[in-house]
Formats: structure tokens, C-alpha cells, sequence
């Protein structure tokens, strides 16, 4: 059975406050419940070690904060929702991830408008679906986004036309791998090499929109649109 003393001090701490606790704040609430508790982690056996859901397997699965360890993925995953709170490693993951989503919230380099992204998604989508190589990669680098954003995403037809739904990489990574993404724009997936004659997709985005209103263009004269 998990203990919820702890997460209902947070709780109650910050509704007190009014908004999130500071770094100092969250620890010395953790602090003072180890105290009150008589915790003490013996980084030898399993933390939820007596508990009826431990397997007692003699495996030492050590978390990367490296203060708590685990027999098994069971005793992990059942302990996270205490443990979470006082992960340094989660911590910073976090930190990461929130400055990253900053950093990412800015204007692109690329520059391309909201049109010329989802005409340049779906075509990199299709590419590689009609078997061109790297396709979609070698897109997504050059956008600066990670590759399931338009692997992992998909073509719709509404009355505007094709619509293009990018792929949710936070969701894939947690339905797929059972892991948190980090924001890292290559997580899972290890440095990309970029081929010795890459493609411009940018290029592609910008001209292919405008070789696209030209063409409408032309059609609505011809027909009189």
C-alpha cells in the first residue's frame, strides 16, 4: 500500500500558498517528513522491499537520481507517484523540458508560415510513403522538430482540402516506450547524418506554396472563376 503522507503535505502546503513551492520549499518539506517518519533509504534492497507487491527478484534497478532502488519495473512504477515528488533526475528532465518548450515557442529560423509547414509535412509524408528515403527526417531536421512529428501524424480530407495533424511525440513515447519525452528534438532516435546530397525541403515549402496559388490562380481565370 503506498503512503500518501507526503504528496498530501505538498498539497496542502501550496493551496495554503497559493501557487507552487519553491525548490527550498519543497525540500524542506521532505525533509521534515523523513524526520517525522524515521526514513532512512538503504540504497542496498529494494525500497518497496515488503510490500505484497514486491517480487523479491535480487535485482538492483537504481534510479538515476540515484537515491531509491528497485528489484523490479513493478516496485518502480508503484512507487513513482511517491517518489516523483523528491527525483532529482525528474527534476531536472522537467527543467529541460520547460525550457526547451520556451526556446521552441519563439519564431522558427526557418521562418515558414503555418501553410507552407503543413504543405511541407504532408509532402515529406508522402515521400516517404511512395518509398523515398529519409524523407522525413531529413525534413524534420532541417525544421528543427522531431521526426514523429510527421511520421507520427497523419492525412486528413475535410472541405478545405488535405489537413495535415502532426503527430503528438509526448503521447507516442509514452504509448510506445512507456517514457516521458524530454523535448530533445532526436530523442530514441540517436544523432542524425545528414545525406551527402540532402533535399531543401525549406526550399520546397516556400516554392511549392507559391507554384500551388499561382496554379489556383490560373485555374480561376481560366474558368472564370
Amino acid at each position: 500500500m503506498v503512503d500518501y503522507t507526503l504528496l498530501n503535505k505538498l498539497a496542502r502546503k501550496r493551496a495554503i500558498l497559493g501557487r507552487d513551492l519553491t525548490d527550498d520549499e519543497h525540500e524542506a518539506i521532505i525533509a521534515e517528513y523523513w524526520k517525522e517518519e524515521d526514513i532512512h533509504i538503504n540504497s542496498k534492497i529494494c525500497i518497496m522491499n515488503g510490500q505484497s507487491m514486491c517480487p523479491r527478484t535480487g535485482r538492483k534497478l537504481r534510479c538515476p537520481c540515484n537515491e531509491v532502488t528497485y528489484c523490479s519495473t513493478v516496485c518502480q512504477r508503484h512507487h513513482w507517484v511517491i517518489h516523483k515528488m523528491t527525483c532529482k533526475a525528474h527534476a531536472e528532465k522537467k527543467k529541460k523540458k520547460k525550457s526547451q518548450q520556451t526556446s521552441s515557442s519563439a519564431q522558427p529560423e526557418h521562418g515558414l508560415t503555418e501553410e507552407e509547414l503543413e504543405y511541407i509535412h504532408i509532402e515529406a509524408f508522402m515521400a516517404e510513403n511512395r518509398g523515398v528515403e529519409h524523407a522525413i527526417e531529413e525534413c524534420a531536421w532541417q525544421l528543427g522538430e522531431h521526426p514523429f512529428v510527421i511520421g507520427g501524424g497523419k492525412i486528413q480530407y475535410g472541405p478545405s482540402g488535405e489537413e495535415f495533424i502532426k503527430g503528438d511525440v509526448g503521447e507516442i513515447f509514452r504509448e510506445r516506450k512507456g517514457v516521458e519525452w524530454d523535448g530533445d528534438k532526436r530523442f530514441g532516435l540517436g544523432p542524425y547524418v545528414q545525406q551527402k546530397t540532402p533535399f531543401d525541403w525549406i526550399a520546397k515549402a516556400r516554392g511549392g506554396k507559391s507554384l500551388k496559388k499561382e496554379n489556383l490562380e490560373e485555374l480561376m481565370k481560366r474558368y472564370q472563376i
